[in-house]
């Protein structure tokens, strides 16, 4: 997760269950496979000629979760992600541990340089299982090689350890039994894609499957969300309210379309842009742009928020403040806006008047100024 995802479903299947599973692969298309004319996602110098993809523009450091999560995103934008995709698998893959996890990996300045395990990674269920959504979307119309098949059973296997089967969410690893919104919801997200996908392969799974990831969502709704406050708590832990995680996390739901109960998305965006909206764009809350926050906007149907996003993030690609992940949404959305638009200076008014662009219910979400008083 970046600085920034119940019975059934993958977490719960049998060792036995998910082998016959990922052996059954075959004419697999990518979700939301992008057309021909789709613009290519192209990391540059993001990605090395081995095939690592880099935290950041020229670096020297992979984080596997950014990474994975980028080629999903700037798939899901539109983007034909194949070719990255297809070298970042080839890197990554002989690089997963025997328990099917994946650490982060660094090298000396010198470019030649080995890659070395420097680090465990930040979340190992959202890593997991982003990496299998990667590979099940990747997978040719053949089918899955023997290598990937192992490499999604692995990977599964670690995932089911990692469910709390009392409370039907999943931990961040088996070193830290907390469960965090926005993890549970890429774990979410990634179990809906893999039922598609055995749905396609006529796969008797895709059934359990699906009805894993709605019990998933059903367990979300239950442990996170705050029917007091009304919006979703970012931790099952008490935590200390901030930007991130607090805010940040209200959007999240949003990508994977989950809302909380009696929750109307649309509306609470707009709250949310009330209260947030200026200093998320101008970056005084993060010094992290948070281009995840415009996916949302977009999905949302606030494109002139996600159009601002995007311009006023142009001059920060290749900064510090710069990684991958917002590397892929910067791409993904630059390539659906036509460049007037961008460079419209009434673009980002929306900001600086404070104006809905629908109208907001305080009834059905939690006002901006009460969600303020809880940073």
């Amino acid at each position: 997760m970046p600085t920034r995802p119940a019975p059934l479903g993958i977490g719960s299947w049998t060792d036995g269950h998910l082998l016959s599973t990922t052996l059954a692969l075959a004419a697999l298309l990518p979700f939301g496979t992008p057309s021909v004319c789709a613009d290519t996602f192209y990391p540059a110098t993001l990605q090395s000629p081995d095939g690592a993809i880099t935290l950041n523009f020229g670096g020297n450091y992979v984080e596997p979760y950014f990474a994975t999560k980028a080629l999903i995103v700037a798939q899901d934008g539109g983007l034909d992600v194949h070719e990255a995709a297809q070298a970042w698998i080839g890197w990554a893959l002989p690089r997963q541990r025997h328990d099917g996890l994946f650490h982060r990996f660094c090298r000396a300045n010198n470019k030649n340089d080995a890659w070395l395990d420097c680090a465990a990674a930040d979340a190992d269920d959202s890593m997991l299982a982003l990496w299998m959504q990667l590979l099940y979307r990747m997978a040719p119309a053949a089918g899955m090689s023997p290598e990937w098949q192992c490499s999604a059973t692995l990977a599964a296997r670690h995932l089911a350890t990692l469910r709390n089967r009392r409370l039907g969410v999943y931990h961040i690893s088996q070193r830290n039994h907390v469960a965090l919104l926005m993890d549970n919801i890429e774990v979410y997200a990634a179990l809906k894609d893999v039922a598609q996908a055995q749905q396609r392969l006529h796969d008797p799974a895709a059934a359990a499957t699906d009805a894993g990831a709605k019990q998933l969502d059903t367990a979300i709704r239950r442990i996170f969300w705050d029917r007091h406050a009304r919006r979703f708590r970012p931790s099952m832990q008490k935590t200390r309210p901030a930007f991130y995680p607090d805010s940040v996390a209200q959007v999240y739901p949003w990508l994977a379309d989950v809302s909380g109960p009696g929750q109307d998305p649309r509306q609470a965006w707009e709250q949310w842009k009330h209260a947030f909206g200026a200093g998320w764009i101008e970056r005084r809350y993060d010094t992290h742009p948070w281009g995840l926050v415009a996916l949302a906007a977009e999905k949302l149907g606030d494109t002139t928020s996600a159009a601002c996003w995007t311009s006023q993030s142009d001059f920060l690609r290749g900064s510090s403040s710069w990684n991958v992940l917002e590397e892929a949404v910067w791409q993904s959305l630059h390539a659906r806006f036509v460049q007037s638009r961008l460079l419209d200076p009434q673009v980002c008014m929306s900001f600086s008047r404070g104006e809905p662009s629908v109208p907001a219910s305080s009834s059905t979400v939690i006002s901006g100024a009460a969600m303020k008083s809880q940073l």
